[in-house]
């Protein structure tokens, strides 16, 4: 292994399944019913008492299954490490009639399965976790250390959704979240925003993730062998709250207490850098850091771009 992090080589060389088979054997898996009744999925591995603990927010459509690799290779560098699947997706209880949605009413809901899963779950092994957090998973981590700022000790984030990409022009999307909010409320249900529809195969060469053919590969290979980890688009609901959520980030983000670090993707083609990199140098205690020919997903990158930025966040995280 490369510094002590997986390669490629040795993932198509049969590492991919000794994870696997390490991941089964031992990793623990469970559920937790929040408050309001939502079943969140998690699994958490501390090979021995006291290790520096990493509570991972995973991204949109994502699941702790996906981050297997990624997981192992923190429990190599001496990390204990916990990680909830978000309400609506992967393992957890979904969150509309249609379980394809991604679907939600208010980010306040994510901030408080976050700290309820680090309260219940992780805080009996370590009161005071680091937080390693990516795409949507970045913007609920903010928003919860914002709002608890002595939950987490380090924050370290990859490729954070801070700004939301919109493929058409604002006033058409303003126009068709207000039509839509609309219609969902006549009716009574949640509705997919313009252009969005359920779980679709993308081909590797027509994917906006990663370069990376055999980490691409293996999170497509977790999605066939577990359909209900398989989501489709967001929901009108979902652009609403994010949209609402933003602006309280951008607005409070000049108050974060936490040291951050971000990892901000050069290739980026699912969020928009802009707003990102502005919210983080708002943050007094932050570094900002352009990870070069990156795509959105920086740790299931190329072994030249993921396993320097990985490095680079467990020596944020232990310094």
């Amino acid at each position: 292994m490369s510094i002590g992090l997986t390669t490629e080589a040795e993932l198509l060389n049969g590492a991919g399944e000794l994870i696997d088979a390490w991941f089964a054997q031992q990793v623990h898996t469970n559920t937790l019913t929040t408050p309001d009744g939502i079943r969140l999925a998690y699994a958490w591995v501390a090979p021995k008492p006291d290790l520096p603990t990493i509570v991972i927010s995973s991204g949109r459509v994502e699941s702790y299954v996906k981050y297997k690799e990624v997981i192992f290779d923190l429990v190599q560098h001496g990390f204990a490490v916990f990680i909830h699947d978000h309400r609506g997706q992967g393992l957890s209880q979904k969150t509309s009639y249609h379980a394809q949605h991604g679907h939600i009413d208010d980010f306040a809901e994510y901030v408080a399965d976050l700290k309820y899963f680090v309260c219940e779950i992780v805080q009996p092994y370590s009161p005071q976790p680091h937080l390693l957090c990516h795409s949507m998973g970045g913007a609920i981590g903010l928003l919860t250390t914002l709002k608890y700022p002595a939950l987490f000790a380090k924050i370290a984030m990859t490729a954070p959704m801070l700004g939301l990409r919109v493929p058409v022009p604002m006033w058409l999307a303003h126009t068709a979240m207000w039509l839509g909010l609309s219609w969902s409320k006549l009716t009574q249900k949640a509705h997919y925003f313009l252009g969005q529809k359920d779980y679709t195969e993308v081909a590797f060469s027509e994917n906006k993730l990663t370069r990376s053919q055999v980490r691409y590969q293996r999170f497509k290979n977790t999605q066939y062998t577990l359909p209900e980890t398989q989501l489709g688009g967001v929901t009108v609901q979902w652009v609403a709250a994010a949209n609402i959520a933003l602006g309280q980030i951008m607005q409070q983000a000049p108050n974060c207490v936490n040291q951050v670090l971000c990892l901000s993707a050069e290739s980026e083609q699912v969020v928009d850098n802009g707003p990102q990199a502005e919210v983080v140098k708002l943050i007094p205690d932050s570094i900002y850091y352009v990870v070069k020919e990156a795509e959105h997903e920086i740790l299931f990158e190329q072994d030249h771009i993921r396993n320097p930025a990985l490095l680079s966040i467990i020596n944020f995280l232990k310094s």
